[in-house]
């Protein structure tokens, strides 16, 4: 596990509906910034089952069975840092969108970007000052409309 890991965490919205949240651990070591871990995003509903195949995928890579994501789930999932960077990019860029084929265009550009630049919009959107404009960039960037 990396430095900075992240978690995921399953929280319950109803009695058959449930969302995720990502948590950022800071960093060890380190002097400055924050000592305690970051609540990143939060995601339920339409956008969350939108991606739940990239989100299953991840847990899939982190070494967990995709059933392990249900509900009921009260442990979190430690995703390492780049896993961690990629669900955190993907919920953040999704999570406001309400029509389904945008949703799956942004999703699809997310996930084929390169490590160094699912990085480098991770740190432009996590931003707390300028974080929408960046999430807000991101989807121009995928979605075919203008």
């Amino acid at each position: 596990m990396s430095a900075r890991a992240f978690s995921l965490h399953v929280f319950r919205r109803n009695e058959r509906d449930f969302g995720v949240a990502v948590v950022q651990q800071p960093l060890a070591n380190r002097r400055n910034g924050p000592k305690e871990a970051t609540e990143v995003v939060r995601a339920w509903g339409l956008p969350l089952h939108a991606v739940i195949d990239q989100l299953l995928e991840t847990l899939r890579r982190s070494g967990y069975k995709p059933s392990e994501l249900s509900p009921a789930r009260q442990q979190p999932f430690n995703l390492e840092e780049r896993l961690g960077v990629r669900t955190a990019l993907l919920l953040m860029a999704v999570k406001p969108l309400r029509r389904h084929q945008r949703i799956e265009e942004v999703a699809a550009g997310v996930k084929a970007l390169s490590d160094e630049e699912a990085y480098y919009w991770y740190s432009k959107c996590a931003d707390r000052r300028r974080g929408r404009q960046a999430q807000h960039a991101l989807r121009v960037l995928f979605s075919k409309e203008t």
